[in-house]
């Protein structure tokens, strides 16, 4: 049995991969000491693939032989494997890995170059959201998001042009935020988090999309624990990409790509 393992800031993603097939899980990073008892108690004799922040705390704890990898270049063969069973054929792309921040890649020529990070990511969703409606389960939040508008929030360009036709579309931000200065009586917890959701997606999509244009890449492609079942933010993604002529994907399981990658790197 091969486990590979992902051990964040905030999640640990595991993929048990066995001939049978694949078993893909996630747990709090905090519960990692009940993890490595279970997987201990589990799979005494597997080979662990662990990458990570907080690799080292369970290279030093299993009880398996264990082989600790690089996060990027694991994160990268798994995405690779991960788009080729999709059947999505691209060569050069720009991947943002959407976890508790942001790390922001370029792929080509069959390996990935780290072009930065960015401090917007899924600790800000969860972390904003509990200062603004106090909620900090993900789910919950995701519930939320969906149910509100953030048109009550966010200035949006139709606001500012009115009537008139405005250069870009109209549902464009113009600033995060803004239009509760105009009137917060009618604002709902939905609605800040939406506020949130959006605020989160558009910082990390603009990045992608600016980096991709300055190297002439047109493939943005994103993963992410963030984006799970996230359909706020899938359709703000999605939304920028087709304005602006670039193909997004956001990839089914791509949350898992360093568990998995960590194993066949």
């Amino acid at each position: 049995m091969n486990i590979g393992i992902d051990a964040g800031g905030t999640l640990t993603k595991i993929v048990l991969d066995a001939p049978s097939g694949r078993v893909f899980y996630k747990r709090n990073s905090s519960e990692y000491t009940e993890l490595i008892k279970e997987l201990n108690t589990d799979y005494p004799d597997a080979n662990y693939f662990v990458t990570g922040g907080k690799s080292s705390l369970f290279a030093s704890q299993l009880s398996g032989k264990v082989k600790t990898l690089e996060e990027f270049d694991a994160t990268f063969a798994g995405l690779k494997r991960i788009l080729k069973e999709a059947n999505i054929d691209i060569d050069r792309f720009v991947y943002l890995n959407v976890g508790t921040g942001t790390s922001i890649h370029v792929a080509e020529n069959d390996a990935q170059t780290r072009i930065g990070g960015s401090g917007v990511g899924g600790g800000t969703f969860i972390g904003l959201s509990q200062l603004l409606v106090g909620e900090s389960d993900f789910d919950t939040l995701v519930r939320l998001s969906a149910e509100g508008n953030r048109d009550h929030v966010d200035l949006k360009v139709k606001h500012i042009y009115g009537d008139e036709e405005p250069p870009i579309p109209g549902d464009f931000t113009a600033s995060n935020f803004a239009y509760v200065l105009n009137d917060p009586s009618n604002i709902t917890a939905a609605d800040k988090v939406q506020a949130v959701a959006g605020l989160v997606a558009e910082t990390v999509m603009t990045i992608g999309l600016t980096i991709g244009a300055a190297r002439d890449i047109k493939n943005i492609v994103l993963i992410g624990s963030t984006l799970t079942n996230n359909d706020v933010m899938h359709e703000i993604i999605h939304r920028y990409g087709q304005m602006l002529s670039a193909n997004t994907y956001i990839v089914e399981q791509g949350e898992f790509s360093g568990a998995l990658g960590a194993i066949y790197v």
